[in-house]
């Protein structure tokens, strides 16, 4: 990550801190302290005040913190076990008296440390959210990472697809799919490849198995891939043969839900209202999805905001959000279909290019 880029995140959450009124900020989180400073290794804290960015790590990480967080000052520590002692120094020595601390990461026997090493007039303060707020809007090199990680999945799935055959397995799919996903480019995949054949499609998150693809079989998809940190997320429905009559108006029925959806994920646009109308298309299914209808995705591949009918976040141009509605009969099988989106000013764009082509003859 550029060092101007890393200042400009830094600058928008300070000015966060100093609405809520908080002296600085104690970062645990990876993905949060990642998306601040570059760091990329997976043991480090950040200390932030409203003059001063810190990032402490044991000599593990020194060199790597040194070329990757170019913007902040390295406090070594000794050995990792030194690090929470090293904290609650820095937290001191900085004047912190109201410090902020991620409450969604930090573990209450961490807090417990922390506290018993702090002066009583320093006031640990819990926060949620703030550096995921600022996460929901990707730069212009985030949305070219996720396009690359998009387009690397899309064209693996176009190569293993041809391949997937009666007496493969489930997993033997998720095997291709993942090795194709390296031979690309990518870190490896983003998630557990789902692959649900048959009657497991009804399982939304149902794990490659042992399961062996028979003719007629129709197959939930569900794939990402991983590079440079940021993670994509798509998700095909596929017939072994020739769709029968009811595969296909089920198939059809999502995607009329996800095309009606998808038109409103426009700047303004509250992620429940999305999420309501892909319910109201699919309205009369009793088996439609009960989950969310998508999820933000980038250093993780579910972040906010989150089409859900519990999340009321106004869309903005930036955002890039996955839109995935689906139909799960037990006893049938499945149908999911998900794009990841990017919210622009004007209409929303397809990231995910994977092919849509339903029939693998």
């Amino acid at each position: 990550m550029r060092a101007e880029e890393s200042a400009r995140r830094i600058a928008a959450l300070r000015r966060r801190l100093a609405d809520l009124e908080l002296d600085g900020l104690l970062v645990t989180a990876p993905e949060n302290i990642r998306y601040l400073s570059g760091f990329s290794g997976s043991l480090a804290y950040l200390v932030i005040s409203l003059q001063a960015a810190e990032i402490l790590g044991d000599s593990r990480y020194w060199l790597q913190m040194e070329a990757e967080a170019p913007g902040f000052a390295l406090v070594r520590s000794g050995p990792s076990h030194g690090l929470w002692p090293l904290v609650a120094e820095r937290v001191k020595r900085l004047g912190l008296q109201r410090a902020g601390f991620e409450s969604q990461h930090l573990t209450v026997e961490q807090h417990q440390r922390l506290t018993a090493a702090l002066p009583v007039e320093i006031r640990l303060t819990a926060t949620a959210g703030l550096v995921e707020g600022l996460r929901m809007l990707k730069s212009t090199d985030e949305v070219e990472l996720l396009r690359r990680v998009a387009q690397i999945a899309g064209r693996a799935f176009d190569r293993v697809q041809p391949a997937i055959r009666p007496g493969l397995r489930e997993r033997d799919v998720a095997f291709l799919l993942e090795q194709t996903f390296r031979e690309l480019g990518a870190d490896g995949p983003a998630f557990d490849t789902i692959v649900a054949a048959g009657e497991r499609g009804a399982l939304p998150h149902g794990r490659a198995s042992d399961r062996v693809l028979e003719r007629g079989d129709m197959i939930v998809v569900d794939f990402g891939a991983s590079a440079g940190g940021y993670h994509s997320d798509c998700t095909r429905t596929i017939v072994v043969g020739k769709p029968t009559p009811e595969q296909r108006q089920v198939i059809d029925a999502v995607r009329r839900a996800q095309t009606e959806s998808m038109a409103l994920m426009k700047p303004g646009v509250a992620a429940d209202v999305i999420d309501r109308r892909a319910r109201e298309s699919l309205d009369g299914d009793a088996y439609a999805f009960q989950h969310g209808l998508g999820h933000g995705i980038g250093l993780l591949v579910h972040e906010r905001p989150f089409l859900s009918p519990s999340d009321q976040t106004p869309l903005q141009a930036g955002m890039v959000i996955t839109n995935e509605p689906g139909i799960y009969r037990p006893g049938w099988g499945g149908v999911r279909l998900e794009e990841m989106v990017l919210v622009t000013e004007n209409e929303p764009e397809v990231l995910t290019p994977a092919s849509r082509e339903v029939s693998i003859e």
